[in-house]
């Protein structure tokens, strides 16, 4: 989900971020302070360009810097550093959350700001709204960041089964327990990415759509009629309740 621009965009005398340049060429921070005054980009650039940083950090994250990098510089637009660093380090912190159990997130809140760029980005792509040239943030990042949100949540082990009872019972993990409450935490974020209705809704929905359409048949589409906000993925998961029984 790293990628922002082709990497070959980037002059061909930065090589990789922290390599060691040849006698007479140039480092990324001399060529971000040679094309951009603004501080914050000079030192980021030469945090970047520090070996001991450097070796700490994966080859996945040096290649988005340089990218980032390139991104500010050329369209002179610095804030544009802290707002791809901030949904960056986001994803990466949900991915940690579900691959270690370590709580990061007390709560979903951030996933409405995620949803509102990613909203923005649509209606961009769509026409509906109109920008002056390209977006604020490049489009192929934004999509990038939506399928690793919905990667993240296909990985959390025991959320398709909580997200079962919930719609049967309408009963959360129990959040005074420690495992239950990072499970708690990733069934709110499932509920919340694909705008699932709380439990009394969708089964009004399942009984209307019974008394409709033979259980032969997909409840899909009459679903979609009366669950308009509801994501298709999650269309297809009560579908999947429905036919469970």
């Amino acid at each position: 989900m790293h990628k922002v621009c082709d990497a070959s965009e980037l002059c061909s005398s930065t090589t990789e971020i922290g390599s060691n340049c040849e006698p007479g060429s140039f480092k990324v921070d001399q060529l971000v302070g040679t094309f951009s005054p603004d501080p914050s980009l000079i030192a980021f650039a030469q945090l970047c360009c520090d070996s001991y940083w450097n070796n700490r950090s994966d080859s996945n994250f040096q290649e988005f810097c340089s990218q980032v990098l390139f991104e500010c510089v050329s369209k002179d637009r610095p804030a544009l550093l802290q707002v791809y660093l901030s949904l960056y380090t986001m994803i990466g912190s949900m991915w940690e959350q579900v691959k270690s159990g370590a709580l990061v997130f007390q709560d979903s809140l951030f996933l409405s700001s995620l949803k509102l760029a990613l909203a923005y980005n649509e209606a961009l792509i769509s026409g509906k709204l109109s920008c002056n040239g390209s977006g604020i943030i490049q489009s192929t990042f934004m999509e990038s960041i939506r399928k690793r949100i919905e990667e993240i949540l296909a990985n959390s082990k025991k959320l398709r089964d909580n997200f079962l009872i919930y719609l049967d019972l309408g009963k959360w993990p129990n959040r005074q327990i420690d495992g239950d409450q990072m499970d708690a935490m990733h069934l709110s974020w499932y509920l919340l990415w694909y705008d699932i209705p709380p439990p009394h809704v969708v089964k009004s929905a399942i009984q209307k759509v019974k008394l409709k359409a033979p259980m032969s048949l997909s409840m899909v589409p009459l679903l979609h009629l009366l669950m308009p906000t509801t994501h298709a993925k999650g269309i297809t998961e009560i579908d999947k309740f429905i036919s469970r029984g």
